[in-house]
């Protein structure tokens, strides 16, 4: 029996029988006898995600070190074509996605997924995501050894608890087999890289490293440990995190936090006094067995000798066994095509002696191939329907961005396909190419765009009343065991304007960080006055940017996103120098004296309008220092006011700003004797809400606010427009937990019914 005659990654029994009771859940879910937000915590931990598409979902499927049988592959094909879009996704973390399924076809494809070893459990949520490893783990000759087993093997201890599907917030764990890091084990939550020591293969171990919104690097917690203790570690630290993670604040809750919290020195001395508990208690459940996992997956493949003394092309990697190559299929995006991916799988059957990989960078790996089928494999490739040579242009890596993914701010992959199409053109020399441009449509990360050495970051800049779409560029990014930096963000760039940078930049011939840092800056000068339409659209949009306008259910979520823009504004008029002073001061105030207010379902549209919302809703109830308003009013009429007292309003903002829960309410104490209940003024509760012209997202905070004023079980009429508004907002509540009644179309609007439930 070979490694292609059964699955990599051995399911463990529980995670068979929770795959097996999903269909009974999703029935309950279509019947209506589970809400959506009760569904939804059931539904994530299975992998299976909502995406913008109201009614269409994505599963996500480990992929177990990124080794993948051709059985499978034809699997994940065929259930993507009969249920979904046809199209499969291959992700930063080596796993596989299928897009736009229906709720109910979820179970069917899990099934289908389950009878060839795959598994979406632990796909999404606060779990034990994918175990990752080097995409050319076993094949590289810089590799101390082979980490793909103890990859394998602590995902299949793992995934037999129930604790590591209800952890505080997610949880990643990558091997690396030597300190280049190409599995970033040194930004993971638990991080392991291959050493030996006199003889014995062991690991040195990192902790608390991790991306998305405040990265960090991690920290070594053990300089060596020996092979065999991957899986009391690995358990060791699961505990910590779930004992110590912040479960209260989503936020807060990742494993880097809990350092942060504690630092460096108990951080360490927790992990090992839980190590010794669990030396003492013994390994619970079922321990692979390691040396069977390693002879299961560590044999070197047999290639016909001689030697690897030859001109290769970019995507033909040679191999540590001699006259043995990887072929890598660049995928664009991440993406490729149904009958392509079972095309691949026949040809790595028929020129190849191990799985097919997934990569880091969302590519795909053809391993083992003899030199002597090096043509006839590549012939065999250019049959594909999509091209997956090197283009000699360089590797454009994306998040789903808001095309799709529901958190996402700014389109990714719009941009992707903008700065493919730009740098077709740019002449750019074999170095130029070998850089990698990484982009995340939100400070998620999933673009990885921190680790990149060209990182860019999706996010909102107001110009006047006006959202434009602009990236945070980020330089220098590196990984590896003991030298990982995290690039330094250097400028924020109009979306629409990143094509031209890169271009410029790639056409150049310098990698220099200094001067694409230059660059950045030059592209990032805002004159208002030459700001085109265009440039308040997003890539892959010809309407004016919206944070809630790409999709339903993120009206919440557009609301925290303009916040975030007036307090980095008000922020940076604050430290300004050179200039007016006065006038940067006065800005800063009355930016930070508005930011606030869309919580409340409040605009001002003039500045004594401003100062009496702001009395309103925050000086009055106590949520700020009464001196706050008097500052407002002086900054209003050009009165002289002190830096001190605009910086303590600005802290204080952002000090609410961060307390906000998932309901848009404050979860700090207010600073006076006011009590919370004063922070909304009394109203009578009302039948009919006229939300006709009010935008995406003001319009679903007045109508939150209004539907908080009824009693449990009373409805609320809305009147919204067409579009975005009887798209978005329904689908919010629906978030909420609340229950959407009825929605009928009227004379060039709608009425939506909701109920509330909560």
């Amino acid at each position: 029996m070979t490694m292609l005659d059964q699955p990599i990654l051995r399911l463990p029994p529980n995670v068979i029988q929770d795959t097996m009771a999903y269909g009974g859940q999703v029935d309950r879910f279509v019947r209506g006898d589970i809400s959506p937000v009760a569904f939804r915590a059931y539904r994530v931990p299975m992998g299976v995600y909502e995406q913008r598409m109201s009614g269409t979902y994505m599963a996500r499927i480990r992929i177990g070190a990124g080794w993948v049988t051709p059985a499978q592959l034809r699997r994940v094909a065929e259930q993507s074509k009969r249920y979904g879009s046809g199209i499969i996704h291959v992700t930063t973390r080596q796993d596989l996605q299928i897009h736009d399924l229906r709720i109910e076809d979820t179970p069917a494809v899990m099934v289908g997924l389950l009878e060839v070893g795959l598994s979406t459990r632990g796909g999404g949520g606060n779990t034990v995501r994918n175990v990752t490893a080097c995409p050319m783990a076993g094949l590289c000759a810089k590799e101390v050894f082979n980490v793909s087993p103890h990859a394998v093997a602590v995902a299949e201890y793992l995934l037999q608890f129930g604790s590591s599907y209800n952890l505080p917030r997610k949880f990643k764990i990558a091997f690396s087999g030597c300190p280049e890091d190409c599995a970033l084990a040194s930004v993971a939550d638990l991080g392991f890289f291959a050493h030996t020591r006199a003889g014995v293969r062991g690991f040195a171990v990192y902790a608390a490293g991790g991306l998305g919104s405040n990265p960090a690097v991690g920290v070594r917690i053990e300089e060596f440990i020996p092979e065999e203790e991957v899986f009391e570690v690995a358990e060791a630290v699961k505990r910590i995190f779930d004992e110590h993670g912040d479960r209260a604040n989503k936020h807060k809750a990742r494993l880097r936090y809990v350092l942060a919290r504690v630092g460096k020195e108990e951080f360490v001395r927790l992990i090992r006094n839980e190590r010794s508990a669990v030396a003492r208690e013994g390994l619970a459940g079922s321990v692979p067995d390691l040396a069977e996992c390693v002879g299961r997956l560590d044999r070197a493949p047999v290639g016909p000798g001689g030697d690897n003394d030859i001109t290769l092309e970019t995507d033909i990697l040679p191999q540590k066994t001699p006259c043995l190559y990887t072929i890598r299929l660049r995928l664009h995006l991440g993406d490729i095509p149904a009958d392509d991916l079972v095309r691949v799988s026949q040809i790595a059957e028929a020129f190849s002696q191990d799985p097919v990989r997934t990569t880091q960078q969302q590519d795909l790996l053809i391993t083992s191939v003899p030199r002597a089928s090096l043509t006839a494999i590549r012939a065999e490739l250019l049959g594909l329907s999509i091209h997956v040579s090197s283009d000699h242009l360089p590797k454009i890596v994306a998040c789903a961005g808001a095309a799709t993914c529901k958190l996402g701010l700014c389109q990714s992959r719009a941009l992707a396909q903008a700065v493919h199409s730009r740098l077709a053109d740019v002449p750019i020399s074999k170095d130029g190419a070998a850089q990698t441009v990484q982009i995340s449509g939100c400070p998620n990360c999933c673009g990885q765009h921190v680790t990149a050495e060209i990182g860019l970051q999706g996010r909102a800049w107001r110009v006047g009343e006006r959202l434009l779409p602009c990236y945070e560029v980020f330089v220098g990014g590196q990984v590896g065991q003991g030298c990982a930096r995290l690039a330094r963000q250097v400028a924020t760039v109009p979306a629409r304007r990143i094509p031209s940078m890169l271009a410029e930049h790639f056409a150049s011939g310098s990698s220099s960080e200094d001067r694409l840092t230059d660059l950045a800056h030059r592209y990032s000068r805002l004159d208002p006055d030459e700001l085109r339409d265009e440039d308040f659209c997003d890539w892959g949009s010809m309407e004016a940017f919206s944070l809630a306008g790409r999709g339903p259910g993120e009206c919440g979520a557009g609301v925290m996103d303009i916040l975030r823009a007036d307090l980095d504004q008000a922020k940076t008029s604050l430290i300004a120098t050179g200039g007016d002073q006065a006038a940067q001061l006065r800005t800063a105030a009355i930016v930070a004296a508005r930011a606030l207010l869309p919580v409340f379902g409040l605009e001002a549209g003039t500045e004594p309008q401003l100062v009496e919302a702001f009395r309103k809703v925050l000086v009055e109830p106590g949520w700020v220092e009464p001196e706050a308003g008097r500052l407002l009013e002086q900054a209003i009429t050009y009165s002289n006011i002190e830096a001190r007292q605009v910086q303590q309003l600005v802290t204080r903002i952002e000090q609410l700003f961060l307390s906000l829960d998932a309901n848009l309410r404050f979860t700090i104490a207010p600073v006076t004797n006011a009590g919370p209940e004063q922070t909304q003024p009394p109203s009578q509760s009302a039948k009919v809400m006229d939300l006709r012209g009010v935008a995406c997202p003001l319009n679903f905070v007045k109508a939150k606010l209004e539907l908080e004023r009824i009693g449990i079980g009373q409805a609320l009429e809305i009147l919204l427009d067409g579009g975005d508004p009887i798209r978005n907002v329904p689908a919010s509540f629906t978030q909420q937990g609340q229950r959407v009644v009825a929605i009928e179309s009227r004379d060039g609007h709608f009425s939506m019914v909701v109920q509330r439930i909560k």
